[in-house]
């Protein structure tokens, strides 16, 4: 990017399995798919999709990705708790209202530090009552 470039540089990068395939799998099995993904994403990738993009501007919105779509946004590379504007640090850390939409995830680093991580998850309220009610996921949250 040049130097004076100002704001955000987004691009999306996707990984596809069956259902099937990772619930028959432990979870490192879904981790590793994405582990390659953003491997893949490198330099040259990301040149490529610049110049794919200069050819056919396209201002991107989650819901080109299709349905059955999980996205998973932010960075452990964002202190987001270290972070004062000067009315001390933060309780808690919510992404807003911005690319809200069923199987949104945002990922941080966890409030309580080490290797923790605090989720926010959007989910249709049907799905997020059926989650809120499953025991084996609670306990494991």
């Amino acid at each position: 990017m040049p130097e004076n470039y100002f704001g955000n540089l987004i691009q999306a990068i996707f990984t596809v399995t069956a259902v099937g395939l990772l619930t028959a799998h432990p979870p490192q099995f879904g981790a590793s798919l994405v582990q390659k993904a953003i491997e893949a994403h490198d330099a040259k990738a990301i040149d490529e999709r610049n110049k794919e993009w200069e050819s056919a501007p396209k201002i991107f919105q989650f819901k080109d990705a299709g349905v059955n779509c999980v996205a998973v946004g932010s960075s452990p590379r964002f202190k987001v708790y270290d972070i004062d504007f000067g009315w001390g640090k933060p309780e808690n850390v919510r992404s807003g209202t911005n690319n809200k939409f069923d199987g949104m995830i945002y990922l941080y680093p966890g409030k309580s530090g080490g290797r923790s991580i605090d989720v926010e998850l959007t989910l249709e309220p049907e799905a997020m009552g059926r989650l809120e009610q499953d025991k084996d996921f609670l306990l494991e949250a």
